[in-house]
Formats: C-alpha cells, structure tokens, sequence
C-alpha cells in the first residue's frame, strides 16, 4: 500500500502538469505581446521618402510635371530666341503639369483595379 506522502507527491504532480496544459494566464501573456509587438512595429523613424511615397501618384506626377515644365519654361528661351521661345516656353508649363497629372491618375487608377482583383 502506497504511503500518504507518495500520494500527495503524485497529486501535487498532477495539479502542476494540468496548470501547465491549462495556463490561466496565457491569454494575459499573448494579450501583452500583441500590444508590444504593435508598439515596436508603431515606433518606426519618419522618412521623408516613405511621406512621399503616401502621396497619390496623380498629386507626384504632377510635381515632376511642374519640375520638367519649369525646366522646359526656363530653358527653351535661351535655345529659341525672341518671342517664339517664351510662348513655347510658357505653353509647355502647363501642358506638362496636366500630362504629368493625368499619367498619376492613370496609375492611381490601376492600383485601384489591381487591389480591387482576387
């Protein structure tokens, strides 16, 4: 016959396995990772690229745009002399802004249509 202490040697065991399979405070632990993972994950550095590269395409494509136009506004006059240069000059501006606006909506557009597809 087994002895009261190999009992409650065999009990106490017991008890510790089952609290080890069942542990009550395993959704508290996976609750705190979850909440620190998220806090490292929100602790990133800003970046000035990743803050250009959140805006549409069609509001960047229209800042290259404006950049080739004004080059375009600032350098055609001392190739073409006279008025011919300042009005080819003048009309480019506006022309590339509008087409660098409607080339960023044309990709604004088809990321839509590529996160829209399965």
């Amino acid at each position: 016959m087994p002895q009261p202490s190999d009992d409650s040697e065999r009990f106490r065991h017991l008890r510790d396995q089952q609290l080890r399979a069942r542990d009550p405070l395993k959704k508290q632990r996976k609750l705190d990772q979850t909440i620190a993972r998220k806090h490292r994950e929100s602790q990133h550095a800003f970046s000035l690229l990743e803050m250009w590269l959140d805006i549409p395409h069609k509001w960047r494509d229209t800042a290259y745009g404006a950049l080739i136009g004004l080059g375009i506004l600032l350098l055609v006059p001392f190739l073409l002399k006279g008025l011919w240069g300042t009005c080819l000059g003048a009309g480019a501006f506006p022309m590339c802004i509008v087409l660098g606006y409607l080339i960023g909506r044309y990709e604004d557009t088809k990321d839509e249509i590529r996160n829209l597809l399965p």
